[in-house]
């Protein structure tokens, strides 16, 4: 489902999509839940105590279902309340076509996209 958008910042549609993310930071790991995504980013809650500042660059390692795997570079746009927007990076043609199933996925029933995940 599309979410409201702030009309000053987001340029591309958004979605929800209830994950975690893994965003290596050096050797430091955080695991971050994803609120909403699109082709251009997304955003996550942070775990407590730890805030990227804006600007901050980073790989995100994204699992989804034990079946996709992304591992994307992501800028940190913006900070807010434990929330941080992020923007993708370059990234290769397998995660991009990964990354666009995803959103198509994500417009589907809870119950047709889980079928979708699984292959079935």
């Amino acid at each position: 489902m599309p979410t409201k958008h702030d009309p000053e910042r987001r340029q591309s549609r958004r979605f929800r999509f209830t994950s975690i993310i893994r965003i290596r930071e050096g050797e430091h790991l955080h695991d971050c839940k994803i609120i909403d995504l699109s082709l251009r980013g997304f955003r996550a809650r942070c775990p407590s105590g730890w805030r990227p500042p804006s600007g901050a660059h980073f790989t995100v390692e994204w699992r989804v279902a034990d079946i996709i795997k992304l591992d994307m570079q992501a800028d940190v746009i913006r900070v807010k309340n434990g929330v941080i927007g992020c923007q993708w990076q370059a990234h290769d043609a397998e995660s991009s076509a990964h990354l666009e199933h995803l959103i198509k996925i994500s417009r589907l029933r809870k119950d047709t996209w889980k079928r979708e995940l699984k292959g079935k």
